[in-house]
């Protein structure tokens, strides 16, 4: 919602924590090699001896594995016996009782080998790949995080490195400075000998090496394979062996943890509303959007997808955490590389965006406002500003909202007020500064009409942060402004409560532009997960903890006299006492 829950990796749940201490086993108690299950298979099963052949294991043998009791080892049999044998590691995750989470752990110590293999490791009429180079392929591109620069989001790609222990490596460094060496982890809570012997090979001191001119490589968990084929067209997976470098190739071969998203059951929107021609306003807080965030392909995938299935014209954009983030969105948008952006039957549009300047501070970052647009509906940006604080007078939000004037169809214009409010606390802390900030949109909604003489279309959207029911915005509906998103329908959602419990982003009209509103709203709640999405150690987690909502206008008309000549730039008013 606000700072309090402002991480781009949402909190994981108990039987998640649980699962995430097998992949730190100690010596006791885990009867196969401590170092192997830190290790990666780069050599066929023969060199090998401490791995596990999954296709020829005994009960026995598969319960060595970390993480794998008597029940799942059967299930693993059982499975086998019924498929014949499995075709490749990932085949594992479909297992009752494995799924990513365990296959993540027991990745580096299992490997697939069966009886009618060739001495080339190529099965009699399969695919000419090589399954396990290519494993080997795709699991030694996990990166190799430097503990001096990276974020909390970056650190938590590495195997064995949570959320809380991403936060503490962060918070030491910056009370004590700069890590002299990756021992130095053994002086942050929560690191021990054990703990810091199963993350270090993820860790260093050293710069990334760049990238190859021909390969780019990026981790699955955060960033995207964009090309896996060299210049020539071999990618070294296996003597003579080719992969396309498109990615819908790519998540055909790697299988069910990188299979392909599943959309909503949708009819493209076709933009009219009783044969008038009509556009989408939507609002959306997408919760620490960096560009580490926005460059995950099951973020990319989500956000593009929902644009394009809900037919938004203009979309505000709170909580993003860089000024490069919304271009990797705007780029897959345009150029869609992505299988089911570039299967859309529907408008692609043709997509801009504008971001602000620095609007306030979020969790472990500033924070910036920003709205994605589509031209090919006609909608130009006119002119954009943070609103501006009169000087020697206190701040009237804690992050400023960011102004923007379009002009839609050469005919209807408006200014759209993006707002993201105080967060109110865990235990309501900060509620009554929350109250304060609701209680000065009035007086900027007055400022605006100041500013622009005769302009009565005004929008105000975003993450309040607290109930439309609330006392604190009849002052506002005083002024004929309704809120479109009803107060007992929910915006927040969350992997335990798909429904949500909280009614926090909304869009306020105006009287005026009431007149061009066709009743239609709504809160997109399907659609919002991938399986490319990290969530803790498992995959498929939401894009955000908050849902897009979005209201329809008529695009024909405008029925105001206002000067949008002027630009948003100078907008300021005095905060009282309240």
């Amino acid at each position: 919602m606000g700072a309090v829950n402002s991480c781009c990796i949402p909190r994981r749940t108990f039987e998640e924590c649980r699962e995430n201490r097998i992949c730190t086993p100690k010596g006791k108690g885990h009867r196969r090699n401590f170092s192997a299950t830190f290790s990666f298979p780069t050599e066929d099963s023969e060199s090998q001896p401490n791995l596990v052949n999954i296709n020829t294991a005994t009960q026995e043998e598969l319960m060595t594995l970390p993480g794998i009791n008597r029940p799942t080892a059967q299930n693993i049999i059982e499975h086998r016996r019924q498929i014949g044998s499995f075709k490749k590691v990932e085949d594992v995750a479909l297992v009752s009782g494995v799924g990513a989470t365990k296959l993540n752990n027991i990745r580096s110590e299992i490997i697939v080998s069966r009886k009618n293999e060739s001495k080339s490791g190529s099965p009699e009429g399969s695919v000419n790949i090589d399954v396990n180079n290519l494993k080997d392929h795709v699991t030694n591109i996990n990166p190799v995080v430097n503990i001096n620069t990276a974020n909390v989001f970056q650190l938590m790609k590495v195997k064995g490195v949570g959320q809380n222990l991403a936060e503490n490596i962060v918070t030491y460094r910056d009370k004590k400075g700069p890590y002299k060496s990756v021992d130095d982890l053994l002086k942050v809570k929560g690191i021990g000998l054990a703990v810091l012997s199963a993350i270090k090979q993820g860790l260093t001191l050293d710069s990334p090496p760049a990238a190859s001119n021909n390969t780019s490589h990026r981790h699955l968990n955060g960033d995207v394979p964009h090309s896996t084929a060299t210049q020539g067209g071999d990618c070294g997976i296996g003597k003579g062996k080719m992969l396309s470098s498109s990615v819908e190739n790519l998540l055909d071969v790697l299988g069910p943890l990188a299979k392909k998203g599943q959309r909503p059951d949708v009819v493209p929107f076709n933009f009219k509303s009783r044969n008038w021609r009509v556009f989408r306003v939507a609002t959306w807080n997408l919760q620490q959007f960096s560009s580490d965030k926005s460059n995950n392909i099951g973020v990319q995938d989500a956000v593009c997808m929902t644009i394009l299935e809900n037919g938004f014209g203009i979309l505000a954009i709170q909580e993003i955490a860089d000024e490069k983030a919304l271009e990797n969105i705007c780029a897959q948008l345009n150029n869609p590389t992505l299988p089911n952006v570039k299967s859309w039957p529907g408008r692609r549009g043709k997509w801009k965006s504008v971001i602000s300047e620095t609007a306030g501070r979020m969790y472990q970052s500033m924070e910036y406002h920003g709205f994605l647009y589509d031209t090919s509906q006609n909608i130009k940006l006119i002119s954009s500003s943070l609103l501006e604080a009169a000087k020697y007078n206190k701040k009237p939000f804690v992050r400023r909202p960011f102004l923007a004037v379009f002009k839609i169809n050469g005919q209807f214009d408006c200014v759209i007020v993006s707002v993201h409010l105080k967060a109110t606390g865990l235990n309501d802390e900060d509620v009554n500064r929350t109250k304060a900030e609701v209680m000065r949109i009035p007086a900027l909604v007055e400022a605006i009409q100041d500013h622009f003489p005769g302009e009565r279309d005004i929008i105000v959207l975003g993450d309040f942060n607290m109930s439309p029911a609330s006392d604190e915005f009849k002052p506002l509906s005083s002024k004929g402004y309704i809120n479109c998103i009803p107060s007992d329908v929910c915006t927040n959602i969350s992997d335990s409560n798909p429904d949500g419990s909280q009614s926090y982003d909304n869009i306020w009209l105006s009287k005026q532009t009431q007149k061009v509103y066709t009743g239609h709203h709504g809160v997109v709640r399907k659609g919002l997960t991938s399986p490319w999405i990290p969530n803790g150690w498992t995959w498929g987690g939401l894009v955000s903890d908050h849902c897009p909502v979005f209201v329809e206008l008529y695009a024909n008309q405008d029925v105001d006299n206002g000067d949008i000549s002027m630009g948003a730039e100078g907008i300021q008013f005095i905060v009282g006492d309240s």
